[in-house]
């Protein structure tokens, strides 16, 4: 448990930062799945529930800390926000949800398919 939860930090500052450097693009959720993807696979975490601890941890800490940041940018250069609803604002927590999923399952999948490295061989004792 303690692996998925190092995952999901790393995950999470793993997406902050693309998110960050791409200023221009916004991605929606693919840096957060291809890092949720990426922290599973280095952390070797083999179960289920350790790999949706880690995309879903993933996930959150981005959006919120993203959200923050965003908040924050709105709020120091004191412009008036409107809200408009649109359907993605809509379907967003539910696509965001689902791809936490996804992420979670494949990252596990990746890391049962891989095969063990092979051990030495015994060393002979000096002659």
């Amino acid at each position: 448990m303690d692996r998925s939860i190092q995952a999901g930090f790393s995950g999470a500052l793993i997406a902050i930062t693309v998110n960050l450097f791409w200023p221009l693009l916004y991605f929606y959720f693919i840096p957060s799945f291809l890092a949720a993807l990426f922290a599973i696979y280095l952390f070797r975490l083999e179960t289920l529930k350790d790999g949706l601890i880690a995309s879903f941890m993933t996930y959150i800490f981005n959006d919120g800390i993203l959200g923050s940041i965003a908040s924050a940018i709105i709020y120091v250069s004191n412009e008036p926000y409107t809200l408009t609803v649109d359907v993605w604002m809509v379907l967003s927590p539910t696509v965001t949800s689902i791809s936490a999923l996804i992420a979670g399952y494949i990252g596990v999948r990746l890391v049962q398919r891989m095969k063990p490295t092979p051990s030495l061989p015994p060393s002979l004792p000096p002659v």
